[in-house]
């Protein structure tokens, strides 16, 4: 046990002054006359042996009294075994706050956020004045160690929800290695969470036990400013079947639902910005929560107009957490991309063009492309900047002109696509003007049987068949021939490979377009009366059809790319060459305008800032919207959840000499006590205090009573 205040021990001496009086104004004796002396003397012995009884017991109950006043003036702490950190040594403090989206989770009247900074900002207001302290939280900024209590208290007082938080771990790493720092000081972090599973994953908890072994001297009060039982509703993350429209295609848009305690059937409802940035609720529906929590909503929206549309479906109903009852959208409608394809016959075309542009199609708006035919005899008459992309099917060896027609074509922006066959010779086609379009010199047909087998289909051009990859039955649609190419460019870029490992289809850009080259052919009828044709890939309909449209779309810088986002992440808007601008306008969801400039010759637009949530919009022009582009920007859905680690098992994948973990203020208070200075006794010293004087009071009463 030690004394908070050990000075005020020496009041234990006062013992002495009740000794000094008790003698001092000690009862003498009265002489009574009286007849039987011998019965007044027994009476006599017998009063005198009550009599000292009574005085030991009034002096030691004022003894008691003197000391026990003494001894809780000096404030008695008993000593635990917890966190006791360097005994004697300055302060270092680091309060390491969790102000992800979730912590605005409303329990008790209160977001957990506004509790967790209350809490922290009453613990500072119990340092001592000296102490080095820290705020951080889970923005990717640090600020380290503060010069004024203000600064600190100010720092929680402004505490914003982040959302792109950091990892939690992160966070406590960097306060370990702030607190490391200081050598000679008592090293104590204070961590305030909702120990949501999202933040106390197994790897978060391993990362923390790495640190703290590296650490010894670092201790970690855990608060837990949770709700033990939170129930929630919310939307999952949109999943939408293009972000890219034709006039006449319908938005189809499906979101999950997680509920978390709670069974009922929520409404969810799907609005629309009008032109005048009013949202209009274009349709609703009732979903029904499987005993897992889980749920589906679809919404589809038909007769969209050209041009970019943004919106949000959100839950209609009211919860403790709110942030993740609206997800937001946007889509653009686009014309449909005009596309040149060149073969020497007409029939060449046949494949290509019925894979774009299906002629049985009733509704002709639907298509992505609208395709133009031509023979390569014509190729120097056409002006092939209304086009966005150009096929050459099975091209013959080309006029130097034409071949520096291309690349011009290329270089501004314009895609092309090299569809190489039994009319390419390796000598025709190595000419200085074609080798600036090929990956590389042709070197030879090779006959060796293989099929299309790409390892990958995150490139691009084949990114919609990803969803698809195990279902593709390549190996049923054989390649016979193919061209294999000899040194290729520095630039180029295999996008993917036949079964034998060699390429199928290279891409290389040239200026601000881009060149697709495939080393086999997709215009060879399927029965060729003098030769053996080079594949069968156009013999069906899958995955001839969505490979065409994937890679030609590609060429067309026209690719599905998506227009949604996670908070934080770097938004890439890839600008036409009809688009070239120096500066736009972003326009954030709180209305906010900023004016960005573009570096010259620059063809994409990138956007950093996308912490806020909701749509934005990128707009350059004035009333002729040269540029009119949108994206929207969502939360992550897993940073949302909010089931709870259990604390005991928390506690125990801990340190236990390291770390301890409270919940309440009083269990704060309770744990600081034990760890920095041990727990206090005054409360319980002076209560009995309290007792010994009124016992004595009540015993000198009655001593000192008069008689009748």
């Amino acid at each position: 046990m030690g004394f908070l205040t050990p000075a005020l021990l020496g009041g234990v001496l006062l013992v002495a002054l009740p000794i000094v009086l008790h003698l001092v104004m000690r009862r003498q004796p009265r002489k009574v006359p009286f007849p039987a002396l011998q019965f007044v003397r027994n009476r006599q012995e017998a009063n005198r042996r009550r009599l000292n009884l009574r005085h030991w017991l009034l002096l030691a109950l004022r003894c008691a009294l003197i000391a026990g006043l003494a001894l809780a003036l000096a404030r008695p702490t008993l000593k635990g075994s917890g966190l006791r950190g360097k005994e004697g040594a300055p302060l270092a403090v680091a309060l390491v706050v969790d102000n992800s989206l979730r912590m605005q989770y409303i329990h008790q009247n209160r977001p957990r956020l506004e509790e967790a900074a209350e809490m922290a900002t009453w613990l500072i207001g119990r340092l001592p004045e000296e102490t080095e302290l820290a705020v951080l939280d889970l923005s990717r900024s640090s600020s380290g160690f503060v010069n004024e209590v203000g600064t600190a208290e100010a720092r929680l007082r402004n505490l914003q929800s982040e959302s792109s938080p950091r990892p939690l771990d992160d966070a406590v790493r960097e306060a370990i290695d702030l607190l490391t720092d200081h050598d000679d000081y008592r090293q104590e972090m204070f961590l305030f969470t909702d120990l949501s599973v999202a933040a106390w994953d197994e790897t978060a908890v391993q990362s923390i036990n790495e640190a703290l072994s590296e650490a010894p001297g670092v201790r970690i009060y855990v608060v837990d400013v949770g709700a033990r039982q939170p129930k929630n509703m919310a939307l999952g993350e949109l999943q939408l079947r293009s972000h890219i429209l034709r006039p006449g295609e319908s938005l189809h848009l499906e979101a999950l639902l997680e509920a978390t305690n709670l069974l009922d059937a929520p409404l969810v409802e799907i609005f629309l910005t009008d032109k005048l940035g009013r949202a209009v609720k274009r349709g609703q529906k009732t979903v029904d929560i499987a005993p897992d929590g889980s749920g589906r909503v679809t919404f589809g929206i038909s007769d969209l107009p050209l041009g970019v549309h943004q919106g949000h479906i959100q839950l209609a109903s009211i919860d403790p957490l709110e942030i993740d009852n609206t997800r937001y959208f946007t889509v653009e409608v686009r014309p449909q991309a005009k596309v040149l394809i060149l073969g020497e016959r007409p029939s060449d075309a046949l494949f290509l063009r019925e894979a774009l542009s299906p002629s049985l199609l009733a509704d002709r708006t639907a298509v992505q492309f609208q395709c133009t035919t031509e023979r390569f005899s014509e190729a120097m008459e056409i002006d092939f900047e209304t086009f966005e992309a150009i096929c050459m099917l099975d091209p013959p060896l080309l006029s130097d002109p034409l071949w520096e027609k291309l690349v011009t074509y290329a270089d501004v922006g314009g895609g092309v696509g090299l569809f190489l066959g039994e009319r390419a010779q390796a000598g025709g086609f190595n000419t200085s003007a074609a080798v600036e379009l090929l990956p590389g010199p042709l070197k030879r047909k090779s006959r060796l049987e293989t099929y299309f087998r790409p390892k990958r289909l995150d490139h691009p051009a084949l990114i919609g068949l990803r969803d698809y990859a195990d279902s593709i039955p390549w190996q049923a649609y054989s390649v016979f021939k193919y061209w294999e190419f000899g040194d290729m460019s520095g630039d180029a870029y295999v996008v993917a490979r036949f079964a034998n490992q060699q390429p199928a289809l290279v891409e290389r850009p040239v200026g601000r377009g881009r060149v697709l080259t495939f080393s086999t052919p997709v215009s060879d009828p399927l029965q060729l009366a003098t030769r053996e044709p080079w594949n069968l890939l156009p013999a069906g309909p899958w995955p001839f059809v969505p490979l065409c449209n994937q890679t030609v779309g590609y060429l067309a810088q026209n690719e599905n790319r998506p227009l949604d986002f996670l908070a934080g992440e770097t938004v890439n808007l890839r600008l036409t060459p009809q688009q070239l601008l120096s500066s736009f306008v972003l326009h954030q969801p709180d209305g906010e305008s900023l004016r960005r400039t573009l570096p010259p010759g620059d063809d994409t637009i990138r956007i950093g800032t996308t912490r806020q949530l909701g749509n934005y919009r990128v707009a350059s022009g004035g009333e002729s919207k040269l540029l009119d582009r949108g994206f929207s920007i969502n939360s992550a859905a897993e940073l949302m959840r909010l089931e709870r680690v259990d604390p005991d098992q928390l506690a125990d994948s801990l340190p236990a000499d390291q770390v301890q973990l409270a919940r309440t203020i009083s269990d704060v208070e309770r744990t600081v006590n034990i760890g920095r200075s041990g727990r206090e006794l005054f409360p319980w010293a002076i209560t009995l205090v309290a007792l010994v004087w009124g016992a004595e009071h009540l015993l000198a009463n009655r001593f000192y009573r008069g008689a009748p």
